[in-house]
């Protein structure tokens, strides 16, 4: 982790983000704008976070090591999300650990001189509100079939429709096999919904129906083997 000790680019980010909208507490003043490597940890299992983590830019994953030692994937984190709120603020410890997958760039405030200002904070508890119960909501997918939660992970990962992804880093992500990811994939093909491209990469062909299919209204369902 490296801190940017730029303030015109950190005021661009909260700028950008519209992050102070959120926030009684002046962010230019209180918060810290620092970078991450692919691979590295932001939060660490069974640890009590010291700073309240924003993530602006990239993707990260928070999960679990099973006791077979297969990482279990909880969340995945793209764009602008909060991180770790519980554990800063209640000072719980973790229950997951999260760890980049791209390089990421990430707002951060130190709980100690602020954790009071921000439990105190009504604009920024009904933001907290707000992002718990959307993940809580996107935790509960987890318990989706595996074409539902795969529609809903490519029509958040797709750019200028196409969707490219590294398949055998989205198999760990939905906690499937590589080989039913490709049997998936190969079902959206033959019902329409993807075209494949060169290099392990889709074309979205019907965006409705994916869309469909990622809210569980779809009377369509691949067959798969």
């Amino acid at each position: 982790m490296k801190q940017i000790k730029d303030p015109a680019a950190l005021k661009r980010a909260i700028d950008k983000n519209k992050l102070q909208d959120m926030f009684s507490l002046d962010l230019c003043s209180a918060a810290n704008l620092v970078h991450y490597d692919a691979g590295e940890l932001i939060g660490q299992m069974g640890a009590i976070e010291e700073s309240f983590i924003i993530l602006l830019e990239g993707e990260c994953m928070a999960y679990v090591v099973t006791g077979a030692d297969k990482i279990h994937c909880e969340c995945h984190y793209r764009g602008v999300n909060i991180m770790g709120m519980v554990s800063v603020l209640w000072r719980q410890p973790s229950i997951n650990s999260i760890r980049t997958i791209t390089p990421c760039v990430c707002l951060s405030i130190p709980a100690e001189p602020y954790r009071e200002a921000l439990l105190n904070d009504v604009k920024f508890l009904r933001t907290a509100v707000e992002w718990l119960a959307a993940h809580i909501r996107k935790s509960a997918a987890h318990f989706e079939p595996l074409e539902t939660r795969l529609a809903g992970f490519i029509l958040e990962m797709e750019q200028d429709g196409v969707f490219r992804y590294n398949l055998t880093l989205c198999a760990d992500l939905l906690e499937c096999s590589y080989r039913h990811l490709l049997r998936t994939l190969r079902a959206f093909c033959d019902m329409g919904l993807l075209q494949k491209r060169a290099k392990g990469s889709y074309a979205v062909t019907n965006r409705p129906a994916l869309e469909n299919l990622q809210s569980g209204t779809s009377l369509l369902r691949p067959q798969l083997p």
